[in-house]
């Protein structure tokens, strides 16, 4: 018997945040009806200039998935070097990027949101275990960073944690989505920028008014 492929669509969306002109919400892939453990997610950052989108993935999935599309404007990695987010401007470039890549069937979702001026475009879709596997021309992403200035190779990043007020916190959501950047790929940029100052000699970084930055909790740290 031959085995048919998954019917890939994607859930409903599910708002995670929605204030101050900014709204983040999730939508899982699922296959079949079902959605995976540590999946793959798309993720809407919406702002009033237009804001962005990325799709969330295992790292396992990096090497099948072409990186040369010329509709993905950065990569970042998460979570250790286990997931990545690929972006894009439009929501539409997402979904023909899912399309290509995982076998999204475009006819849902073409009925595009009010910011986002991407064109609808006519796509025959292949499931992605049909289709040739698309050239990998980078190196393995273990190393591999994206910035505006190109690409950079590196050693492995190391977490760290924050914990912020929620003014301040809502604030920094709305600055990573009104410069189309990952909250992950804000902080990295904002560290190495104070970092770089610190070292110059330059002592304004550390004179952020009183209250913006809050402890730890106690009862949820080690």
């Amino acid at each position: 018997m031959t085995a048919l492929a998954p019917i890939v669509t994607l859930a409903a969306s599910c708002t995670l945040l929605e204030s101050n002109g900014l709204t983040i919400a999730t939508q899982k892939l699922l296959f079949d009806g079902e959605s995976a453990p540590g999946g793959v997610v798309l993720h809407h950052h919406i702002v009033s200039a237009g804001g962005f989108f990325f799709i969330n993935v295992p790292a396992a999935h990096m090497l099948a998935l072409n990186l040369d599309d010329s509709t993905i404007t950065r990569v970042s990695v998460h979570d250790e070097d286990q997931r990545y987010s690929i972006v894009f401007k439009h929501l539409q470039h997402a979904l023909v990027y899912l399309a290509k890549h995982y076998g999204l069937s475009l006819a849902d979702h073409c009925a595009l949101s009010t910011t986002d001026a991407a064109p609808c475009s006519s796509v025959i879709v292949v499931p992605a275990h049909l289709s040739t596997p698309p050239r990998l021309t980078r190196r393995p992403l273990s190393t591999t960073a994206f910035s505006p200035f190109g690409v950079m190779h590196m050693a492995k990043k190391q977490p760290i944690r924050v914990f912020l007020d929620q003014e301040i916190h809502s604030r920094y959501l709305i600055q990573a989505g009104t410069n189309s950047l990952t909250p992950s790929a804000l902080g990295e940029l904002l560290i190495e920028y104070g970092i770089t100052q610190l070292e110059r000699g330059d002592k304004a970084p550390l004179k952020a008014p009183a209250g913006d930055a809050s402890p730890a909790p106690h009862d949820n740290e080690a």
